[in-house]
């Protein structure tokens, strides 16, 4: 059995951000994720080609901004120390074949070394099981110390007398329902008369568009002078010649990212069945492309459609939070910023700093 003062499940960057500051603050701190790193969204696929390169590869999160105070520290500072870096200040826009690019000066930061690399920075110095699959939670009684007990595919279990969970609204919704199994009412007994009964009840109308996303590693760079693009094309809403972000010399790469609405009519099909569409809408916009190398990863929560209000659930009378980017932490919309500012936010209400 292992003990924390506080079990966070999801070492996502609202997560990393939530335990950075409980620990600052002294905290025990224990992070589990299923993933085999940390980052959630913000992943960084690393593909190795046949003469020996490595290409990298943002399938995910496609960027960050850094519009609040903290946030902008962050990124900064990055800069300084080496590990981040400002991609571009502007996204480019194609319609009918036309390509306008706009510079709005705002910017756009993306790692080097890809976007894991800022939830490994948050993640430094922190206690973080990864591999591991929670699948059910316990509410200990009086007589067992009070607290929570989390539950692994794995066989493990963890206990806490306070419990965070920074998952997507849908997980969390599972999650909660295991310490009430069976029970026809979407909120379990145990938080029914407390803060997280109405909070469970706002998680269950968050929504999320899904995202098929393809990485495409080119033989030969594709003729342009923007690093994203925004297409107006049914099939697709994003490209990024990824190899912009990386030092000179990196191997040319595409990050492909289809709509939500292509997304949902061919969310059930595998990687295999959507590339050669996803090549294929690629090509309608950019001309023949010569590829090297292909994958496709389907993101079922991307982006939060619908979010919950405030920056973040705390329950002081059962020690139970959540957080994460389908939080309105501030009006500028779901974001890589937005899970930092809502794992910040909770920390806050945990520590009272």
């Amino acid at each position: 059995m292992t003990r924390a003062d506080v079990l966070v499940v999801g070492a996502g960057l609202g997560g990393l951000a939530f335990a950075q500051d409980a620990a600052r603050a002294g905290l025990r701190v224990a992070l589990l994720d299923k993933a085999r790193g940390v980052s959630g969204r913000a992943a960084t696929r690393r593909v190795t080609l046949p003469d020996g390169p490595e290409v990298r590869v943002d399938h995910g999160a496609r960027f960050f901004t850094a519009r609040s105070d903290r946030a902008r520290t962050l990124a900064e500072g990055g800069v300084r120390d080496g590990w981040n870096a400002v991609w571009t200040r502007g996204v480019a826009r194609w319609q009918a074949g036309q390509v306008t690019l706009p510079d709005d000066g705002h910017p756009r930061y993306a790692p080097p070394a890809g976007m894991s690399a800022l939830g490994r920075t948050l993640a430094r110095g922190l206690d973080v099981s990864t591999g591991v699959t929670v699948t059910s939670l316990e509410r200990l009684d009086a007589a067992q110390g009070g607290g929570w007990r989390v539950h692994s595919r794995e066989g493990q279990s963890w206990e806490a007398p306070t419990l965070i969970l920074n998952v997507p609204a849908p997980q969390l919704l599972a999650l909660l329902g295991t310490l009430d199994p069976g029970s026809p009412d979407p909120v379990p007994a145990v938080l029914r008369g407390h803060d997280s009964g109405e909070a469970a009840r706002q998680a269950a109308q968050v929504t999320y568009d899904p995202c098929w996303a393809a990485g495409v590693i080119l033989r030969q760079d594709v003729p342009a002078d923007w690093r994203a693009l925004r297409p107006d094309h049914p099939a697709l809403e994003w490209i990024a010649r990824e190899h912009t972000k990386r030092p000179d010399g990196a191997p040319p790469a595409l990050t492909l990212h289809a709509t939500p609405a292509w997304t949902r009519a061919n969310l059930e099909r595998t990687p295999e069945q959507v590339l050669p569409d996803l090549l294929a809408a690629a090509q309608d916009i950019l001309g023949p492309l010569d590829v090297a190398q292909t994958f496709a990863h389907r993101w079922r929560y991307s982006i939060p459609a619908v979010t919950a209000p405030g920056p973040c659930h705390w329950d002081a009378d059962l020690n139970l939070g959540w957080c994460g980017d389908w939080f309105t932490p501030d009006p500028h919309g779901p974001r890589v910023e937005s899970a930092l500012l809502s794992g910040w936010a909770l920390a806050r209400r945990l520590v009272g700093a």
